[in-house]
């Protein structure tokens, strides 16, 4: 099988919005190097042919919600980056491709999509590969539970030893739009650019139940006027010092004030304020209250029972855990601050099975999580008698994945992308000989068509 240069490869992962590729990987992996709108134009004589510019009323949006609406525009867009690639490293450099995937992708639109590959855009060498198993892959896990949080869709996707669970996967018509959604009822004078705006900014977050208790709205529930955290002169007050998890800080700083005979005038955090200001797309300041601390509980919601439902699919029970114990949040609409805390916190309320040190063999509402998925059932005499006992039965945690530290190139970038780093990483191992059978090459397409992309 041939093998191709690092820098001739071409990673391309095509969202709703937006689609990112980047033309080469050098020894440090960085992020998308082009991202473009996930758009071409039809031509206005002939509806078989696409160009790279034209008026929105031409406009060709060829993947909504993760499925594939038009496969012609669809190849066009990837024939656009292409060329981008030849041009950039000669027109008979052998440029190979690697494609992230979504499962709403069905067989035949695959099929055509390696066809138009081959035959339209003439690559010498093509994969297709979960975008779900491509996070796996960055993370440097066999086993986890992705959950990938698009637009106008959320993709679940429980992966056991690299392979991706294909009956159990799921993916709901919920997503940043869901957050938009919520926002324009709380703040219905803004319009949509507004919305997005104010969900993008810094002053958008979710707070924890700790940050919630000590935040100005909490503080300030009996509408006094007076703010309750204000401090008397030479009174400290231990419980917030305590619950910031910064007491050692916090004395040390005042101890250095005592010493200086001057106290620093500290900025209010955002959740010290009672509004709070973000910039619009026309550069208006506007100024928001509490609303800019909701408007994810309906994506939460549908997402908690949503990852219910994907993993009682799960038929083994250990593998359950194991997927429970590595989830990886990952998609852009998960970039609100807090976000992914807070879900994980709903998914523990929810599902995890809570336990004393000696507990009884026998299933309870003791040892039973709250509306935790019922399991598969398991039909021979001994796997149903194990699977009925208590400690047979999980989650018994439930814990975000950690992101390893060795891409830093990435750090400043933000890990919702991180589906692209792993089809890099995926892209060096397949295109370079490392892993057998796992790209199609020009001879092997001639030899059996379409369908050979379900031969790797």
């Amino acid at each position: 099988m041939p093998t191709f240069r690092d820098d001739n490869i071409v990673v391309v992962s095509p969202g709703s919005e937006t689609t990112q590729a980047t033309i080469g990987l050098g020894e440090s992996l960085s992020p998308p190097t082009i991202q473009i709108p996930t758009k071409v134009y039809r031509h206005a004589s002939n509806p078989k042919m696409f160009s790279s510019k034209g008026t929105e009323e031409n406009a060709v949006y060829p993947v909504k919600k993760g499925r594939i609406v038009d496969v012609d525009a669809f190849g066009y867009l990837l024939k656009l980056i292409y060329r981008l690639a030849q041009s950039q490293l000669g027109a008979h450099a052998a440029v190979p491709m690697l494609l992230l995937s979504c499962c709403r992708w069905d067989r035949l639109t695959m099929e055509r999509i390696t066809q138009y590959a081959f035959e339209t855009i003439k690559v010498t060498g093509f994969t297709i590969i979960p975008s779900a198993l491509a996070a796996t892959y960055a993370y440097g896990l066999s086993d986890s539970l992705v959950i990938d949080i698009g637009k106008e869709k959320t993709e679940i996707t429980p992966i056991n030893e690299f392979q991706v669970v294909e009956h159990a996967r799921q993916c709901v018509d919920y997503g940043g739009q869901t957050i938009n959604d919520s926002l324009s009822k709380l703040l219905p004078d803004l319009d949509a650019g507004q919305v997005e705006a104010l969900k993008k900014s810094p002053i958008y977050e979710v707070l924890n139940e700790s940050d919630t208790k000590n935040s100005w709205f909490a503080l300030n529930a009996n509408e006094t006027g007076n703010p309750g955290n204000e401090e008397e002169e030479g009174v400290v007050d231990i419980a917030a010092i305590v619950a910031s998890g910064r007491t050692r800080e916090i004395l040390d700083e005042r101890e250095k004030e005592k010493q200086s005979g001057e106290t620093k005038q500290v900025e209010p955090s955002n959740m010290d304020r009672e509004f709070n200001t973000f910039v619009d797309p026309n550069n208006k300041t506007l100024e928001v209250g509490k609303q800019r601390f909701h408007g994810t509980e309906d994506l939460i919601q549908h997402l908690t029972f949503a990852v219910g439902q994907v993993i009682k699919r799960v038929d083994q029970v250990n593998r359950r855990q194991d997927c429970w114990d590595n989830v990886v949040i990952v998609g852009r609409g998960s970039t609100v601050k807090g976000f992914k805390e807070a879900l994980l916190v709903s998914l523990q309320t929810k599902y995890v099975i809570m336990r004393n040190t000696t507990y009884s063999e026998v299933p309870s509402a003791f040892n039973t999580g709250q509306n935790t998925p019922n399991g598969t059932p398991l039909y021979a005499p001994q796997l149903t008698q194990q699977h009925n006992q208590g400690h047979g039965q999980v989650p018994t945690s439930i814990r975000l994945a950690k992101m390893a530290e060795y891409f830093p190139e990435w750090k400043g970038h933000g890990w919702e992308d991180v589906p692209f780093l792993g089809a890099q990483i995926a892209a060096k191992q397949i295109f370079t000989g490392a892993i057998e059978n796992s790209f199609l090459t020009r001879s092997e397409y001639n030899e059996v068509g379409p369908t050979s992309i379900w031969d790797i």
